[in-house]
C-alpha cells in the first residue's frame, strides 16, 4: 500500500467526522486526530480522549473494526464524538444525563433503527450520496505497517491547514523545562 493510498483513505475518516460535525454540531466540534489501535481490550469498540493542550482524540479498535460495516462504525464515531463535544464544552465524559440527551437528539438509541428524520439519519443519507465507506478505510488504514505515523502526520497537516498552527503536542523538552 502506498501513502498516497493511506492519505486517501484518511481522508475518508475525515470527511466523515466533518460530516457528522457539520450536521450534528453544526461545525462547532474541535479538530481532532483520528487513529485505529491494535492494543485496545477486546470489549472496548473505541474511546474518546481529551489530551494535552486541548487536543482531543478518537481511537478505534482495529480489530473490532473488522465486524462493522459503515453504519456501525458511524454510530460509534457518533458516540465518540459526544465525548468531545462534552470536552469540548467542559464537561467531564462519561454516559451521564448530557450524554444520554445528545445521544437523544441525535436519533443515536441503543437497540432502534436510526430515524431517517434525525440528525444521523442525514449522516448515513449523506455518506451514501457521496459514497463514503469509512468502515473499509478504517480497516485498509489498520492493516497499513505504519499507519500511526501516517494517522499524526495526516492530521497535523489538517490541523494547520484549519488554524494556520501546528497542534500543541507537550514535547519532551516542554516537559523537561523548568518554571523560571
Amino acid at each position: 500500500m502506498q501513502i498516497i493510498e493511506v492519505d486517501s483513505l484518511l481522508a475518508v475518516l475525515y470527511e466523515s467526522y466533518n460530516i457528522m460535525n457539520r450536521i450534528c454540531w453544526q461545525g462547532t466540534l474541535p479538530p481532532c486526530l483520528l487513529r485505529m489501535s491494535h492494543r485496545l481490550s477486546p470489549r472496548v469498540w473505541a474511546y474518546a480522549k481529551n489530551g494535552l493542550g486541548g487536543e482531543h482524540r478518537i481511537v478505534f479498535n482495529a480489530t473490532l473494526c473488522l465486524q462493522l460495516n459503515d453504519a456501525g462504525f458511524l454510530q460509534i464515531m457518533a458516540h465518540e464524538m459526544i465525548h468531545i463535544w462534552q470536552f469540548s464544552h467542559g464537561r467531564r465524559g462519561g454516559h451521564g444525563h448530557d450524554f444520554q440527551g445528545e445521544q437523544r437528539r441525535l436519533g443515536l438509541i441503543l437497540g432502534r433503527v436510526i430515524p431517517q428524520d434525525s440528525p444521523m439519519g442525514y449522516v448515513f443519507f449523506m455518506h451514501n450520496l457521496k459514497n463514503l465507506h469509512p468502515a473499509e478505510a478504517a480497516l485498509k488504514i489498520a492493516a497499513y505497517p505504519n499507519h500511526r505515523k501516517y494517522e499524526t502526520e495526516y492530521y497535523q497537516s489538517l490541523y494547520k491547514q484549519i488554524t494556520n498552527k501546528g497542534p500543541r503536542h507537550a514535547t519532551k523538552e516542554s516537559r523537561e523545562r523548568k518554571p523560571l
